[in-house]
């Protein structure tokens, strides 16, 4: 994350100014095919980070099949398996596809790669990527089709949501976001309402299980899309509840994000003035709602929850957005609050790795380290 932060630092410092975005310098600098390269080595040649990389890595080993008939994904396996590549190689070409379409959604904003890089981890936002992998290329590959909507060209746009959903099926309902952002509208003007609608989805979190048996025939056709063969052994009421059941309490961490969250709610109109352009309105539409739909749910309902997995990342990049609107400001005021921002969310990151443990899925750990019977 330092190296990362510091290579992107140096990309843009001294040429490149946000006011200027559209053009800036080349997108493919020495700087960022090193970060593209570092990357893609680094989380390649991990071990159990991401709680569903042991299972991905032995249907590698094993040729087991672990997708739903996704066929860039199984491309990307049988080209591997033909080539004959180490598993570490496969990974790191996963690693590769997310953080290029990644950096690429943000070619015109550059400048912001040092706080997205930095909100990618410290969010928790790289565990998911390492955790539902083939869902977190299809998001980056969202994101990045995200342009052609500022520019209004839909069958570009529906072109990359079927490459996404050539990853993972769940793609298929990006297409619905076409005709929602193509005018970059500003849904969302009234704080008061956005305080409002997310003291709603903290009230509705609350009485979920009165509501909970609604949302069954919403499950049956997600599981359907997915894959039923898999997924109905997850994504059934039952088995919902009792997630939730077994989850902890939301923590310090948990509230810590609410608070910034609020905070760039009551900023949200001076941070509109400030970047004043549809993609800037875009994201915080995307933003917004799915900071909803992640406080409308409780803690420990994550499976019920994947369908939205492609708004989520949005709270990342706003974050990045956010900080960057508070050191540009000036202020002392503002500076002050993009630390307390930047250190909280460094201090819940640390923290996360000393009070992990072996069973986390979060320790970074190089495969060779392991003596998992798998490299025997």
């Amino acid at each position: 994350m330092v190296f990362l932060f510091y290579l992107n630092s140096y990309t843009i410092r001294g040429k490149y100014k946000f006011d200027n975005a559209n053009s800036g310098p080349s997108f493919w600098t020495i700087e960022v095919l090193l970060s593209l390269l570092f990357f893609s080595i680094m989380f390649g040649i991990r071990y159990d980070v991401g709680t569903d990389h042991i299972s991905y890595l032995e249907s590698y080993i094993w040729k087991m099949p672990i997708s739903k008939n996704e066929p860039l994904y199984n491309g990307i396996v049988e080209l591997s398996h033909l080539l004959n590549f180490h598993y570490t190689i496969y990974f790191g070409i996963i690693a590769f596809l997310q953080i290029s379409f990644f950096f690429y959604a943000f070619k015109k904003e550059m400048i912001l790669f040092p706080l997205l890089i930095f909100f990618l981890f410290t969010n928790g936002e790289i565990l998911s990527w390492m955790n539902i992998m083939r869902q977190s290329v299809a998001i980056c590959i969202w994101l990045f089709s995200l342009n052609y909507i500022i520019e209004k060209r839909f069958w570009l746009y529906i072109f990359w949501c079927l490459v996404a959903f050539l990853f993972h099926r769940s793609a298929i309902i990006l297409i619905v976001f076409y005709p929602i952002l193509r005018n970059g509208i500003d849904y969302f003007k009234s704080i008061p309402l956005q305080l409002g609608l997310l003291i709603i989805a903290f009230i509705m979190k609350e009485i979920f299980f009165d509501i909970v048996m609604n949302f069954s025939a919403v499950i049956e056709l997600y599981t359907n899309l997915l894959g039923n063969e898999m997924y109905e052994n997850y994504y059934n009421i039952e088995d919902l509840l009792d997630n939730y059941k077994q989850s902890g309490g939301t923590g310090l961490a948990y509230l810590f994000g609410i608070a910034v969250n609020v905070l760039i709610i009551l900023y949200s109109n001076k941070l509109k003035k400030f970047y004043n352009n549809k993609r800037f309105n875009i994201a915080y539409f995307l933003y917004f709602v799915g900071i909803l739909i992640a406080y409308l749910f409780p803690i420990g309902f994550i499976s019920f929850t994947r369908p939205f997995r492609y708004l989520f990342i949005f709270e990342a990049i706003m974050l990045a957005y956010f900080c960057y609107y508070l050191y540009k400001s000036n202020n002392v005021s503002k500076r002050l609050i993009m630390t307390v921002v930047i250190l909280g969310y460094l201090g819940i990151f640390y923290l996360s790795q000393i009070f992990a443990n072996a069973d986390s899925h979060i320790w970074h750990q190089f495969y060779f380290q392991s003596k998992n019977i798998l490299h025997s």
